[in-house]
């Protein structure tokens, strides 16, 4: 661990709140993602307003800001936990961004991002399962959901068979939950002023 390696954190937090839905939307559309209303500044608002491409654009940049965020704290800290910690705050950034008076997305692709860079396979066995699920149901917050579940599962079979001795093993079983956390607090945060809303065409951001 290097004298810099807490840096990670809030590196990771600014990277996060890096606004990929606004800076999209100003820049490809002239829209204002601001204005949507509901508290999110999302993925799922650049595709209502300006379709598939932007949406696609979005969705790339969120879980390429998320797995930057956890590469540069493996490159600043030995320390797992720091890593973790860091990968954490990027998600609290895409929901609670500084550029954007703390609003911001859901974070499901900030989320895939940072848990592409710490559970890299177990994880796309979870988006394998999670994608069946969404051919079958077209509701991507249950979908989210169970890619969680499924790669929880699979950390704890590894865990339980493979990696009793590493002392960390448990922190990383219930690192997903507990990003999916943050998830269920920008929900909540949001879910009053939701209501009022139309529906969009997908929740996932």
């Amino acid at each position: 661990m290097t004298e810099y390696s807490f840096l990670s954190i809030p590196i990771g937090y600014v990277l996060g709140s890096t606004p990929s839905s606004y800076l999209v939307g100003r820049f490809m559309g002239k829209a204002d993602m601001r204005n949507e209303g509901d508290g999110r500044i999302s993925a799922a608002a650049v595709y209502r307003k300006l379709g598939r491409l932007p949406y696609a654009l979005v969705l790339l940049m969120d879980i390429g800001k998320g797995a930057l965020s956890v590469a540069i704290a493996n490159l600043l800290a030995a320390s797992l936990v720091l890593v973790l910690l860091t990968g954490f705050a990027a998600m609290v950034g895409h929901c609670w961004s500084v550029f954007l008076k703390f609003k911001g997305g859901l974070g499901a692709t900030a989320m895939c991002g940072v848990l592409l860079a710490t559970v890299l396979w177990q994880l796309l066995i979870g988006l394998a399962v999670g994608t069946i699920i969404m051919s079958a149901t077209r509701k991507s917050g249950f979908s989210s959901a169970i890619v969680i579940i499924v790669t929880t599962i699979v950390l704890l079979l590894q865990y339980l068979f493979y990696n009793q001795a590493h002392p960390l093993a448990p922190a990383l079983i219930i690192y997903p939950m507990a990003l999916i956390l943050i998830m269920v607090l920008k929900r909540l945060q949001t879910k009053k002023i939701q209501e009022t809303m139309l529906e969009g065409p997908d929740d996932l951001d």
